[in-house]
């Protein structure tokens, strides 16, 4: 192989070498530039007001209107799943800690399942929330309630022990289906609560703790249900 040929090679190789890094470059540009457009198209301007710690959350901590503040953010560094909204925050028990000064995500209010204990005999499962399934704020993990089907201004009771595993911080003001419920049901009222629950007919009530659950349901029985069981 003749030098010439040699130093032609290594100059294409060059050549070569510098298109991929062009390549590479131009590829990298295109994908901060997509993922800038989609920060733009999501929050619509260069700068977005995000809900932000001013001072470190810790796990477990409930979050007060003096624990946050809105901040100007550069809408490329936005993390996912970043609040805007300072009611969205207010109220709710934080799950993951927050530095001082860094933004809220969803991800700090997540729910952890994996710590539910299902009772032995029972089943768990999810519920999605929504405005008219007679759930309030008052009702915290380890209450006891029951699954009642209402159509056409008709009560069918479908559990009489629905035993709740865990419910998410602010659950009255959660919209339709964006956060779930666990509850645990007996085998045989599983498939009858999930069905409800798709057509949108299952409706909560909260027992009085001098009511049997056997008695739920029956004409005679006095029960203490949530006011929007019956909205």
């Amino acid at each position: 192989m003749s030098r010439r040929f040699k130093t032609l090679l290594s100059g294409a190789f060059a050549v070569l070498a510098v298109v991929l890094c062009l390549a590479y470059g131009e590829s990298v540009r295109a994908e901060e530039e997509t993922r800038r457009q989609e920060a733009l198209t999501r929050y619509g301007g260069e700068v977005v007001s995000l809900v932000v710690a001013t001072s470190e959350l810790d796990e477990g901590q409930v979050v007060s209107a003096g624990d946050v503040a809105r901040r100007d953010w550069v809408s490329d560094l936005v993390p996912e799943g970043a609040i805007t909204n300072l009611d969205d925050v207010v109220g709710r028990r934080v799950t993951v800690a927050v530095a001082s000064g860094a933004p809220l995500t969803q991800l700090n209010f997540r729910e952890t399942a994996a710590a539910v204990d299902v009772p032995s005999g029972m089943i768990a499962v999810s519920i999605p929330m929504a405005d008219k399934l007679g759930v309030g704020k008052g009702v915290v993990a380890g209450d006891r309630l029951v699954a009642y089907r209402i159509v056409e201004g008709t009560a069918t009771v479908l559990a009489r022990e629905v035993s709740v595993l865990s419910i998410p911080e602010g659950a009255k003001s959660l919209s339709s289906g964006t956060q779930t419920m666990t509850v645990a049901l007996a085998p045989a009222d599983v498939s009858a609560v999930l069905a409800a629950s798709t057509e949108g007919s299952l409706r909560f009530g909260l027992p009085a703790d001098d009511v049997q659950t056997v008695d739920v349901g029956t004409s005679s029985a006095p029960t203490k249900v949530d006011q929007e069981v019956s909205q």
